[in-house]
């Protein structure tokens, strides 16, 4: 039986990180470096997927686009006197924000209203337990170094159930409902965040 957050297997909870202004203005500038904001696609995808109301207005009818507001608020500069409370060790106007997954927390929370916590260790066992009371797990895996929003566990498979913001890596073209096993999580780090309902 799979059991995860509300909305594991709605694709309109389900954002890439192909197609936002960040990603437009880096790939524009052709150096080559680019695909930076999986951590932003992946915390709303997270948040989305959850049932919590993602969408931004602003009062001329524009919506951007909830990942590029995240990824906004990391790289604000007001913000960084907050961000450096949080990792005093890792200067926010040194590092991109959104590779810090410290500072997710405190950007969901000030973006989205939405409680998140950070926590050491992403253990198989625990990530599983965590997506079958309704939580959203957030991972980064080694190789590529790349966020990934964990949104379901499959018991009968004994997998995770995860959306990956970079569908292109694969060669389906498909990073929706992809699926992590026990052996898989070697390659994931040793750290995740916590979506709560």
């Amino acid at each position: 039986m799979i059991k995860g957050v509300k909305f594991w297997n709605a694709r309109e909870c389900y954002f890439v990180q192909t197609n936002n202004p960040t990603e437009e203005i880096l790939r524009k500038r052709s150096d080559g470096v680019w695909l930076v904001s999986c951590g932003p696609s992946a915390a709303v995808t997270c948040i989305a997927a959850m049932g919590f109301d993602v969408e931004v207005k602003t009062p001329g009818g524009y919506a951007p686009q909830s990942e590029e507001v995240l990824m906004d608020f990391f790289n604000d500069p007001r913000n960084y006197p907050t961000l450096q409370k949080v990792r005093p060790e890792t200067p926010p106007d040194v590092w991109h924000g959104n590779e810090v997954p410290q500072f997710y927390p405190v950007a969901v929370t000030a973006v989205f209203g939405v409680k998140a916590r950070f926590e050491w260790r992403a253990v198989f066992e625990t990530v599983a337990s965590e997506l079958q009371n309704g939580k959203a797990v957030q991972l980064c895996l080694k190789k590529p170094g790349h966020y990934i929003a964990a949104v379901a566990y499959d018991d009968v498979a004994d997998e995770v159930i995860f959306n990956d913001p970079w569908p292109r890596r694969f060669k389906d073209g498909n990073g929706f409902n992809r699926r992590l096993s026990k052996a898989d999580f070697s390659n994931v780090k040793p750290f995740r965040i916590v979506y709560d309902a």
